[in-house]
């Protein structure tokens, strides 16, 4: 009898210990995987103090397009007698393209307004050169990607013309007007123009 009660307590202890180790093995993974997490949260303070940083000097870099009345100063401050309100200004992602020239990156704005809009590339249009501090600043519509590729479908086109001392221009949203001779011919597809010349 005694020696089946032994038998018995020592399965037990042994069942016990299985459990324990497992438990205990358990606990370490638990414990590693909170070491991680803390070390995870420091990361991301450390970032967002990065991200928090980064926009504040972004802002201050992009305030003179508020402080300094920028669009007023380029287009005529008679012309604006209260500054357009802009509704978002940041600047363009950086890109490498093969031929890219060495200068700022773009800054695309969000006006309030589209009427204000429409004004400032109006303006822009007929007062030519664009200068701010000695640098030349262009004014563009920021267009789709869908958009910007209908429009480079011309562009072999484009050179052809130029090479032929043809005057053209590239219209809202994609077509070609080509003017020969004084009259203009406005082509929607570049096989078109292609098959013109």
């Amino acid at each position: 009898m005694q020696a089946e009660l032994t038998s018995h307590f020592d399965s037990k202890i042994g069942e016990l210990q299985s459990t324990l180790i497992t438990m205990i093995g358990s606990i370490s993974n638990l414990s590693e995987q909170v070491s991680l997490m803390e070390q995870r949260i420091i990361e991301n303070q450390d970032n967002l103090t990065n991200i928090e940083t980064h926009v504040k000097f972004l802002e201050k870099e992009n305030s003179y397009l508020r402080e300094k009345r920028l669009i007023p100063h380029l287009l005529g401050d008679d012309n604006f007698p209260a500054p357009p309100v802009i509704e978002r200004a940041h600047r363009s992602p950086t890109t490498t393209r093969p031929n890219a020239k060495n200068g700022p990156r773009p800054i695309l704005l969000k006006f309030l307004n589209a009427k204000d809009k429409m004004k400032i590339l109006r303006l822009s249009r007929e007062k030519g050169d664009l200068l701010f501090e000695g640098v030349q600043v262009y004014i563009y519509q920021d267009y789709s990607a869908a958009l910007l590729e209908r429009r480079r479908l011309f562009d072999p086109i484009k050179i052809k013309l130029s090479e032929k001392n043809i005057q053209y221009s590239l219209r809202y949203p994609a077509s070609l007007r080509i003017s020969i001779d004084g009259k203009f011919t406005s082509f929607r597809c570049p096989k078109d123009a292609e098959v013109f010349l």
